[in-house]
């Protein structure tokens, strides 16, 4: 004979009740609980039979000292109790749903306030007030992991679905933002979001634990060197010409065997300390013409030009009809006539 059972018909993969049942299993582990189902996501139950009983109910008879059932009463005929509760986790009024009743049933529990009142309102049943449990585990620090590269052979894709896999089977929390215009399969990792590429991604560097590029090779790569000169460190492959960019193993990042033998998980999670970088210097002023540029007098330069078609135009949002006049810089209307809707007017 059992204490306490509860009863649900479906435990979700996720949801409300069954983020109920865990911290009701884990605050109340030392007590006689048993959870019964009839469907059920294999994780949730995993997750619950850590502290209680958790039981798949097939039409059985069960005796227990005091039964609850949350919104669904298919149990309740085959339950022997000395109390039977209702425990109400919706408001039914704004639901518009008339909650399941039965005579058996000895007494009425509402998550809040607001769900005691409405129920009442509904049913007019006298609902106890009961807030659900909370025993919130101390939270780990979610490694924060960002790409931006090409998702193929030679840019380390295989080698990042490695080490993503890696990271879940260590139970280490992380996100993997990977900005990309190629690979979108990887999405199917759990921790892993292949995202439209973007022109400038520093914001997001910045914030990042590690720039990750696991390539077989490179001829510069512009986000390690990036990452570097932000502070954030990065994993790399033993690639010749991130050593040569001064990178440095477990001071400003980790770098990787090809087949990835080194992955040192437990190092990359505990970081490293913060560091400073300078960025190799360019030479291009001994390759380009010393002159004065003459683009910013250009881009003030205006000239009247005259349609020869009709088009739609995106810089002034409007369709133009032919044989209008208009004033547009120097820049603009060479873009207009080379697209020959236009043609300048001396």
């Amino acid at each position: 004979m059992h204490d306490n059972i509860f009863f649900f018909r479906h435990i979700n993969k996720i949801g409300g009740i069954e983020t109920f049942f865990y911290y009701l299993a884990k605050k109340y582990q030392d007590k006689d609980i048993t959870i019964y189902y009839m469907t059920a996501d294999p994780e949730q139950v995993k997750r619950l039979r850590q502290f209680v009983r958790v039981r798949r109910w097939n039409g059985e008879h069960v005796k227990c000292k005091r039964a609850f059932f949350n919104f669904n009463l298919e149990m309740l005929n085959s339950v022997e109790a000395e109390e039977y509760y209702q425990v109400a986790h919706g408001d039914y009024k704004a639901m518009n749903l008339k909650p399941n009743m039965n005579k058996k049933l000895t007494g009425f529990i509402g998550v809040s306030d607001q769900v005691c009142k409405t129920y009442n309102e509904v049913t007019g049943k006298e609902v106890s007030l009961c807030y659900n449990p909370l025993d919130v585990d101390p939270p780990k620090k979610v490694l924060h992991l960002l790409s931006a590269t090409r998702l193929t052979a030679e840019k380390g894709k295989a080698r990042i679905e490695k080490m993503a896999k890696k990271l879940d089977e260590e139970g280490i929390p992380y996100f993997w933002t990977v900005f990309s215009d190629s690979g979108k399969e990887l999405s199917r990792l759990p921790s892993v979001a292949v995202l439209e590429p973007r022109l400038d991604i520093t914001d997001y560097i910045n914030k990042a634990d590690y720039l990750v590029q696991l390539s077989d090779n490179e001829g510069y790569c512009y986000s390690v060197v990036e990452a570097l000169s932000l502070g954030t460190p990065v994993i790399v492959t033993d690639v010749p010409v991130f050593k040569e960019f001064g990178v440095k193993d477990g001071k400003n990042g980790f770098i990787l065997d090809f087949n990835l033998n080194n992955l040192d998980l437990e190092q990359i999670y505990k970081g490293v300390k913060s560091f400073k970088y300078q960025a190799p210097e360019d030479s291009w002023m001994d390759f380009i013409i010393d002159g004065k540029s003459k683009y910013k007098e250009e881009e003030k330069e205006i000239v009247m030009v005259e349609s020869i078609v009709r088009y739609y135009d995106k810089e002034f949002e409007e369709e133009i009809p032919p044989k209008r006049t208009f004033e547009v810089t120097r820049r603009r209307a060479e873009e207009l006539v080379n697209a020959r809707v236009v043609r300048i007017v001396e």
